[in-house]
Protein backbone atom coordinates (compact mmCIF):
# COMPACT_ATOMS: atom_id res chain seq x y z
CA UNK A 1 0.00 0.00 0.00
CA UNK A 2 2.78 2.13 1.13
CA UNK A 3 4.96 1.41 -2.01
CA UNK A 4 1.97 1.70 -3.99
CA UNK A 5 1.15 5.55 -2.56
CA UNK A 6 5.18 6.48 -3.15
CA UNK A 7 4.83 5.58 -7.16
CA UNK A 8 1.80 7.49 -7.47
CA UNK A 9 3.39 10.38 -6.05
CA UNK A 10 6.44 9.89 -8.09
CA UNK A 11 4.37 9.70 -11.20
CA UNK A 12 2.45 12.74 -10.08
CA UNK A 13 5.61 14.29 -10.32
CA UNK A 14 6.94 13.86 -13.44
CA UNK A 15 2.90 14.97 -14.23
CA UNK A 16 3.38 18.20 -12.74
CA UNK A 17 6.59 19.13 -13.75
CA UNK A 18 5.64 18.37 -17.48
CA UNK A 19 2.40 21.07 -17.19
CA UNK A 20 3.52 23.46 -14.34
CA UNK A 21 5.36 25.57 -15.66
CA UNK A 22 6.79 27.12 -12.33
CA UNK A 23 10.72 28.19 -12.83
CA UNK A 24 13.33 27.23 -10.10
CA UNK A 25 13.67 30.67 -9.43
CA UNK A 26 10.25 31.55 -8.83
CA UNK A 27 10.83 28.79 -6.39
CA UNK A 28 13.11 30.12 -4.77
CA UNK A 29 11.48 33.58 -4.49
CA UNK A 30 8.75 31.69 -2.52
CA UNK A 31 10.85 30.61 -0.20
CA UNK A 32 12.54 33.54 0.71
CA UNK A 33 9.58 35.20 1.10
CA UNK A 34 8.05 32.60 3.86
CA UNK A 35 11.63 32.00 5.60
CA UNK A 36 13.27 35.12 7.10
CA UNK A 37 16.39 33.09 7.92
CA UNK A 38 20.43 34.50 8.72
CA UNK A 39 20.21 38.34 9.22
CA UNK A 40 16.76 38.58 7.78
CA UNK A 41 15.47 36.88 10.87
CA UNK A 42 15.92 39.32 13.11
CA UNK A 43 14.37 42.52 11.47
CA UNK A 44 11.46 40.41 10.16
CA UNK A 45 10.32 39.34 13.87
CA UNK A 46 10.19 42.70 14.84
CA UNK A 47 7.81 43.97 11.52
CA UNK A 48 5.97 40.51 12.55
CA UNK A 49 5.36 41.58 16.17
CA UNK A 50 4.48 44.92 14.74
CA UNK A 51 1.84 43.60 12.45
CA UNK A 52 0.44 41.18 14.98
CA UNK A 53 0.29 43.56 17.67
CA UNK A 54 -2.07 45.81 15.65
CA UNK A 55 -4.01 43.72 14.17
CA UNK A 56 -4.97 42.18 17.72
CA UNK A 57 -5.57 45.61 18.94
CA UNK A 58 -7.95 46.23 16.03
CA UNK A 59 -9.73 42.97 16.57
CA UNK A 60 -9.93 43.33 19.99
CA UNK A 61 -11.40 46.86 19.86
CA UNK A 62 -13.63 46.08 17.04
CA UNK A 63 -15.31 43.31 19.32
CA UNK A 64 -15.81 45.05 21.87
CA UNK A 65 -17.57 47.96 19.99
CA UNK A 66 -19.30 45.14 17.50
CA UNK A 67 -17.60 46.75 14.60
CA UNK A 68 -17.28 44.56 10.99
CA UNK A 69 -15.47 46.77 9.87
CA UNK A 70 -12.31 47.48 12.24
CA UNK A 71 -12.51 43.38 12.43
CA UNK A 72 -12.06 43.29 8.64
CA UNK A 73 -9.56 45.65 8.82
CA UNK A 74 -7.49 44.16 11.82
CA UNK A 75 -7.86 40.92 9.29
CA UNK A 76 -5.87 42.65 6.42
CA UNK A 77 -2.86 43.64 8.85
CA UNK A 78 -2.96 39.95 10.35
CA UNK A 79 0.40 38.52 9.13
CA UNK A 80 -0.24 35.03 10.77
CA UNK A 81 -1.38 33.39 7.39
CA UNK A 82 2.59 33.43 6.55
CA UNK A 83 3.57 31.06 8.70
CA UNK A 84 1.07 28.63 8.70
CA UNK A 85 1.38 27.99 5.03
CA UNK A 86 5.51 28.06 5.64
CA UNK A 87 4.11 24.63 7.48
CA UNK A 88 2.56 23.38 5.11
CA UNK A 89 5.37 24.32 2.30
CA UNK A 90 7.88 22.52 4.91
CA UNK A 91 5.53 19.11 4.76
CA UNK A 92 5.49 19.03 1.19
CA UNK A 93 9.42 20.08 1.10
CA UNK A 94 10.67 17.99 3.71
CA UNK A 95 12.16 20.17 5.73
CA UNK A 96 11.43 19.51 9.43
CA UNK A 97 13.31 21.84 10.66
CA UNK A 98 11.69 25.12 8.96
CA UNK A 99 8.32 23.44 9.68
CA UNK A 100 8.98 23.45 13.56
CA UNK A 101 10.45 26.81 13.18
CA UNK A 102 6.82 27.68 11.71
CA UNK A 103 5.00 26.05 14.11
CA UNK A 104 6.88 27.65 16.90
CA UNK A 105 6.25 31.05 15.58
CA UNK A 106 2.63 30.53 15.14
CA UNK A 107 2.26 29.04 18.60
CA UNK A 108 4.32 32.13 20.06
CA UNK A 109 2.03 34.69 18.22
CA UNK A 110 -1.32 33.16 19.41
CA UNK A 111 0.14 32.94 22.99
CA UNK A 112 1.16 36.68 22.40
CA UNK A 113 -2.59 37.32 20.93
CA UNK A 114 -4.46 35.94 23.39
CA UNK A 115 -2.63 37.68 26.32
CA UNK A 116 -2.59 41.21 24.57
CA UNK A 117 -6.32 40.98 23.80
CA UNK A 118 -7.37 40.15 27.13
CA UNK A 119 -5.37 43.02 28.74
CA UNK A 120 -6.61 45.28 26.32
CA UNK A 121 -10.47 44.32 26.89
CA UNK A 122 -9.82 44.58 30.45
CA UNK A 123 -8.83 48.20 30.15
CA UNK A 124 -11.61 49.46 27.76
CA UNK A 125 -14.18 46.66 27.41
CA UNK A 126 -17.17 47.71 30.05
CA UNK A 127 -20.59 45.77 28.72
CA UNK A 128 -23.17 43.51 29.94
CA UNK A 129 -24.44 41.75 26.94
CA UNK A 130 -21.80 40.19 24.84
CA UNK A 131 -21.80 42.11 21.11
CA UNK A 132 -22.18 39.71 18.31
CA UNK A 133 -19.07 39.85 16.91
CA UNK A 134 -17.28 38.20 20.07
CA UNK A 135 -20.54 35.63 20.11
CA UNK A 136 -20.47 34.45 16.66
CA UNK A 137 -16.76 33.33 17.12
CA UNK A 138 -17.87 31.23 19.97
CA UNK A 139 -19.47 28.14 18.64
CA UNK A 140 -17.80 27.30 15.37
CA UNK A 141 -18.93 24.31 13.28
CA UNK A 142 -17.76 22.32 9.83
CA UNK A 143 -18.39 25.03 7.41
CA UNK A 144 -15.76 27.10 9.69
CA UNK A 145 -13.27 24.14 8.55
CA UNK A 146 -14.25 24.34 4.84
CA UNK A 147 -13.75 27.92 4.57
CA UNK A 148 -10.62 27.66 6.20
CA UNK A 149 -9.50 24.95 3.77
CA UNK A 150 -10.99 26.92 0.65
CA UNK A 151 -8.98 30.56 1.86
CA UNK A 152 -5.61 27.66 2.53
CA UNK A 153 -6.29 27.07 -0.93
CA UNK A 154 -6.39 30.54 -2.47
CA UNK A 155 -3.52 32.05 0.15
CA UNK A 156 -0.90 28.97 -1.45
CA UNK A 157 -1.34 29.53 -5.26
CA UNK A 158 -1.45 33.24 -4.98
CA UNK A 159 2.26 32.54 -3.47
CA UNK A 160 3.27 30.16 -6.03
CA UNK A 161 1.69 31.85 -9.04
CA UNK A 162 2.69 35.75 -8.43
CA UNK A 163 -0.32 36.80 -11.47
CA UNK A 164 -2.98 35.95 -8.39
CA UNK A 165 -0.91 37.76 -5.89
CA UNK A 166 -4.06 40.48 -5.36
CA UNK A 167 -6.13 37.64 -3.85
CA UNK A 168 -4.27 36.94 -0.51
CA UNK A 169 -5.64 40.08 1.37
CA UNK A 170 -8.88 37.98 0.04
CA UNK A 171 -7.55 34.56 1.47
CA UNK A 172 -6.69 36.94 4.81
CA UNK A 173 -10.10 38.59 5.26
CA UNK A 174 -11.94 34.39 4.51
CA UNK A 175 -9.99 33.19 7.30
CA UNK A 176 -9.94 35.56 9.89
CA UNK A 177 -6.70 34.05 12.18
CA UNK A 178 -6.40 36.50 14.88
CA UNK A 179 -10.13 37.76 15.71
CA UNK A 180 -10.78 34.17 17.05
CA UNK A 181 -7.81 34.42 19.23
CA UNK A 182 -8.55 38.01 20.39
CA UNK A 183 -12.41 36.33 21.25
CA UNK A 184 -10.02 33.65 23.49
CA UNK A 185 -8.51 36.68 25.02
CA UNK A 186 -11.55 38.42 25.85
CA UNK A 187 -13.93 35.53 26.94
CA UNK A 188 -11.05 35.14 29.09
CA UNK A 189 -10.97 38.25 30.67
CA UNK A 190 -14.95 38.19 31.62
CA UNK A 191 -14.60 34.65 32.98
CA UNK A 192 -15.96 32.87 29.85
CA UNK A 193 -14.15 29.38 29.79
CA UNK A 194 -17.01 28.10 28.09
CA UNK A 195 -16.67 30.93 24.86
CA UNK A 196 -12.73 30.73 24.70
CA UNK A 197 -13.01 27.01 24.37
CA UNK A 198 -15.40 27.31 21.41
CA UNK A 199 -13.00 30.25 19.94
CA UNK A 200 -9.95 28.04 20.45
CA UNK A 201 -11.65 25.69 18.21
CA UNK A 202 -12.19 27.96 15.63
CA UNK A 203 -8.44 28.53 15.68
CA UNK A 204 -7.54 25.26 15.30
CA UNK A 205 -10.07 24.83 12.75
CA UNK A 206 -8.84 27.45 10.77
CA UNK A 207 -4.93 26.36 11.11
CA UNK A 208 -5.84 23.08 10.18
CA UNK A 209 -8.13 23.60 7.22
CA UNK A 210 -5.34 26.32 6.02
CA UNK A 211 -2.33 23.41 6.93
CA UNK A 212 -4.41 21.26 5.14
CA UNK A 213 -5.53 23.14 2.06
CA UNK A 214 -2.07 24.63 1.67
CA UNK A 215 0.14 21.49 1.39
CA UNK A 216 -1.94 20.23 -1.14
CA UNK A 217 -1.81 23.12 -3.37
CA UNK A 218 1.49 23.96 -3.01
CA UNK A 219 1.83 19.97 -4.59
CA UNK A 220 -0.57 20.67 -7.63
CA UNK A 221 0.58 24.18 -8.31
CA UNK A 222 4.12 23.05 -9.16
CA UNK A 223 6.05 24.64 -5.85
CA UNK A 224 7.70 21.15 -5.12
CA UNK A 225 9.94 20.22 -8.01
CA UNK A 226 9.40 16.45 -9.78
CA UNK A 227 12.22 15.32 -8.80
CA UNK A 228 11.66 16.01 -5.01
CA UNK A 229 8.22 14.38 -5.57
CA UNK A 230 10.26 11.40 -6.53
CA UNK A 231 13.31 11.17 -4.09
CA UNK A 232 11.00 12.31 -1.10
CA UNK A 233 7.93 10.24 -1.23
CA UNK A 234 7.91 8.76 1.51
CA UNK A 235 8.80 11.70 4.04
CA UNK A 236 6.43 13.86 2.10
CA UNK A 237 3.65 10.88 2.16
CA UNK A 238 4.10 10.98 5.68
CA UNK A 239 3.71 14.74 6.27
CA UNK A 240 0.38 14.86 4.38
CA UNK A 241 -0.65 12.14 5.74
CA UNK A 242 -0.57 13.44 9.72
CA UNK A 243 -2.52 16.87 8.23
CA UNK A 244 -4.82 15.08 6.44
CA UNK A 245 -5.29 13.23 9.77
CA UNK A 246 -5.80 16.76 11.60
CA UNK A 247 -8.51 17.60 9.51
CA UNK A 248 -10.32 14.63 9.48
CA UNK A 249 -10.14 14.73 13.52
CA UNK A 250 -11.29 18.80 13.24
CA UNK A 251 -14.66 17.60 11.90
CA UNK A 252 -15.93 15.87 15.25
CA UNK A 253 -15.42 18.84 17.11
CA UNK A 254 -16.75 20.88 14.62
CA UNK A 255 -19.91 18.42 14.37
CA UNK A 256 -20.29 18.49 18.29
CA UNK A 257 -20.39 22.21 17.85
CA UNK A 258 -22.37 23.22 15.17
CA UNK A 259 -25.66 21.02 15.29
CA UNK A 260 -29.10 22.31 16.24
CA UNK A 261 -27.55 26.11 15.77
CA UNK A 262 -30.66 27.07 13.22
CA UNK A 263 -33.49 25.27 14.99
CA UNK A 264 -35.93 26.92 17.49
CA UNK A 265 -35.58 26.33 21.15
CA UNK A 266 -35.98 22.77 22.16
CA UNK A 267 -39.72 21.67 23.23
CA UNK A 268 -40.98 22.47 26.95
CA UNK A 269 -38.01 25.12 27.27
CA UNK A 270 -39.82 27.89 28.93
CA UNK A 271 -38.00 31.14 28.01
CA UNK A 272 -40.33 33.67 29.71
CA UNK A 273 -39.91 31.37 33.07
CA UNK A 274 -36.24 31.62 33.12
CA UNK A 275 -36.60 35.82 32.24
CA UNK A 276 -39.09 36.02 35.41
CA UNK A 277 -36.59 34.18 37.69
CA UNK A 278 -33.83 36.64 36.74
CA UNK A 279 -36.19 39.52 37.00
CA UNK A 280 -37.32 38.46 40.58
CA UNK A 281 -33.66 39.42 42.07
CA UNK A 282 -34.11 42.30 40.98
CA UNK A 283 -33.68 45.46 43.48
CA UNK A 284 -37.03 46.97 43.41
CA UNK A 285 -40.70 45.32 41.80
CA UNK A 286 -39.57 44.46 38.44
CA UNK A 287 -42.33 42.75 35.71
CA UNK A 288 -41.54 41.32 32.80
CA UNK A 289 -43.68 42.36 29.82
CA UNK A 290 -42.95 41.12 26.96
CA UNK A 291 -40.54 38.43 25.80
CA UNK A 292 -39.91 37.40 22.08
CA UNK A 293 -38.00 34.65 20.55
CA UNK A 294 -35.95 34.47 17.36
CA UNK A 295 -33.66 32.65 15.97
CA UNK A 296 -31.34 34.22 12.84
CA UNK A 297 -27.71 33.11 11.51
CA UNK A 298 -27.73 30.22 14.30
CA UNK A 299 -28.28 32.75 16.93
CA UNK A 300 -31.09 32.60 19.59
CA UNK A 301 -32.24 36.66 20.17
CA UNK A 302 -34.40 36.91 22.93
CA UNK A 303 -36.04 40.32 23.36
CA UNK A 304 -37.02 41.28 26.73
CA UNK A 305 -39.21 44.53 27.84
CA UNK A 306 -39.24 45.05 31.81
CA UNK A 307 -41.15 47.41 33.73
CA UNK A 308 -38.96 48.84 36.75
CA UNK A 309 -37.99 51.69 38.08
CA UNK A 310 -34.77 50.07 40.23
CA UNK A 311 -31.57 48.39 39.19
CA UNK A 312 -31.73 45.26 37.23
CA UNK A 313 -29.87 41.84 37.59
CA UNK A 314 -26.80 41.54 35.47
CA UNK A 315 -27.94 41.11 31.75
CA UNK A 316 -24.88 39.31 31.13
CA UNK A 317 -26.10 36.62 33.46
CA UNK A 318 -29.71 36.43 32.01
CA UNK A 319 -27.86 35.82 28.47
CA UNK A 320 -25.66 33.17 30.71
CA UNK A 321 -28.77 31.30 32.10
CA UNK A 322 -30.63 30.97 28.97
CA UNK A 323 -27.10 29.64 26.82
CA UNK A 324 -26.99 27.32 29.25
CA UNK A 325 -30.79 26.05 29.16
CA UNK A 326 -30.78 26.28 25.47
CA UNK A 327 -27.22 24.89 24.64
CA UNK A 328 -26.47 27.48 22.06
CA UNK A 329 -25.70 30.96 21.93
CA UNK A 330 -28.49 33.50 22.96
CA UNK A 331 -28.15 37.31 22.39
CA UNK A 332 -30.35 39.50 25.08
CA UNK A 333 -31.68 42.82 24.27
CA UNK A 334 -33.50 44.64 27.46
CA UNK A 335 -35.50 47.33 27.39
CA UNK A 336 -36.14 49.01 30.60
CA UNK A 337 -39.44 51.11 31.10
CA UNK A 338 -40.07 52.96 34.29
CA UNK A 339 -42.43 51.66 36.61
CA UNK A 340 -44.72 54.23 38.42
CA UNK A 341 -47.52 53.59 40.51
CA UNK A 342 -50.51 56.67 40.07
CA UNK A 343 -53.31 57.15 42.53
CA UNK A 344 -56.80 59.09 42.22
CA UNK A 345 -59.61 59.67 44.37
CA UNK A 346 -63.41 61.26 43.32
CA UNK A 347 -65.72 61.97 45.31
CA UNK A 348 -66.71 64.91 48.08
Amino acid sequence: MRDAAQQAIRRLGDVLDARTPVTERRRKRVVRSMYHEGPRFRPWVWRFATLMALSVSLATLGLAADSPAVIIGAMVVAPLMGPVLGVSAAIVRGWPTRGFQQALVVLVAAGGAIALAAAISLAVSSFETPPHEWLSRTEPNIRDLGVAMLAGTVGAYTLVRKEAAEAMAGAAIAVALVPPLATVGISLQFGRTDMAVGALLLVLANVTGVMFAGAITFIFVGFVPGMSLAQGAGQILRGVRWVTLAAVLMIFPLQWSGPGLLSPPPEGTDVALIVEDWAEAAESSADVIEVEVSVAEGITNVDVVVASSGQLPSVLALADSLSEELGREVVVELQQVASSTQRASVGG
